[in-house]
């Protein structure tokens, strides 16, 4: 079979009303892997009533090796359409060996207008990145958190003053890579 019609037979099993086909297919490609699939998964993720679906699809983006489905999930974060999963998605991009580091300005902008739980997440994500960022990227990143130190709920403001240094900390510079 076709990689365009296994991704097809794939995403039908992933749509279907019956739970267990559902769960099997998610273990399915915990073997095998498909970048494809990544923003069905997060729409699924956002919309399935079924608990254990939930933590499949998680546990399962938790997982995942593959640098390419960086995208599908920092799409999912930016979509206000995702809202309700923005938190999970978060996690993922902490708790997942895949490397984020390109996304700080979106981890920024959740930090700032998330509640404080995403705003935790997105802490903690930048928190945990190992690459030096560019000096730019990093430079607008701290410009857009002291813009907004005065804006920002109370709760956040101690967080948001860490976060200044963890970024700073993060910058390339011309004696580091």
């Amino acid at each position: 079979m076709d990689e365009t019609k296994q991704n097809k037979l794939i995403i039908k099993r992933l749509l279907s009303s019956k739970t267990e086909e559902v769960l099997f297919t998610i273990n399915k490609l915990r073997n095998t892997g498909n970048k494809n699939v990544v923003p069905f998964l997060i729409e699924i993720l956002a919309t399935h009533k079924d608990e254990k679906v939930k933590e499949s699809i998680l546990k399962l983006l938790f997982d995942l090796k593959y640098q390419s489905a960086a995208d599908g999930i920092v799409k999912g974060i930016k979509s206000d359409k995702y809202a309700i999963i923005h938190k999970d998605l978060l996690q993922v991009c902490w708790q997942s060996t895949i490397d984020f580091s390109m996304y700080v300005d979106v981890f920024v902008e959740m930090f700032i207008k998330g509640d404080f739980e995403e705003c935790f997440e997105a802490f903690t994500v930048i928190e945990n990145i190992e690459t030096k960022i560019d000096a730019e990227m990093v430079d607008n990143s701290i410009a857009a958190l002291k813009f907004e130190i005065n804006n920002i709920e109370e709760n956040k403001k101690e967080l948001l003053i860490g976060l200044v240094h963890i970024l700073e900390n993060l910058k390339k510079t011309e004696n580091r890579s």
